[in-house]
């Protein structure tokens, strides 16, 4: 009974390290190149999302988010829902076997930076009431691209 108890332990010691190596992925980090900041959340089922943020604090700042869903791509226009707000975007969606992949891009510079402005103040937001995207360490973002989604 004794070596069974230590040969599941050292198997979970060992397997630990194998399994985050295999998700290469770290949730709720912000990184930042080419004047884009990068986050990656997920739904409250555990499906990843990824949300880009291009110039933000300017102008022509613009934002982009893409997550998977499941269900079918319908034919109709979806606006983009943060914090309890409809914003008008683009939306796209592309069918994978059962799931959905839908993508939202929001070219209101103001909205965009309304939502990095909450964010710096360490407030989190909401996203199809759904996906919360926190501040974490956006104020100092990491330096590259995340982790492969």
């Amino acid at each position: 009974m004794k070596i069974q108890s230590i040969t599941l332990a050292m198997l979970a010691f060992i397997a630990a390290p194998a399994w985050s190596a295999f998700q290469e992925r770290e949730y709720n980090t912000w990184y930042i190149k080419n004047a884009v900041l990068y986050d990656m959340t997920q739904t409250s089922e555990g499906f990843p999302v990824m949300v880009s943020i291009s110039q933000p604090e300017r102008r022509s700042a613009n934002l982009l988010v893409s997550y998977i869903s499941e269900g079918q791509c319908g034919g109709d226009r979806k606006e983009l829902n943060v914090n309890g707000k409809a914003l008008p975007a683009q939306y796209h969606c592309v069918q994978v076997g059962l799931s959905k992949i839908e993508h939202f891009s929001v070219i209101d510079a103001d909205s965009v930076n309304c939502m990095v402005t909450h964010l710096k103040s360490d407030f989190t937001i909401l996203l199809q009431n759904d996906i919360k995207v926190w501040a974490a360490n956006i104020k100092t973002p990491k330096y590259g691209l995340t982790p492969r989604f």
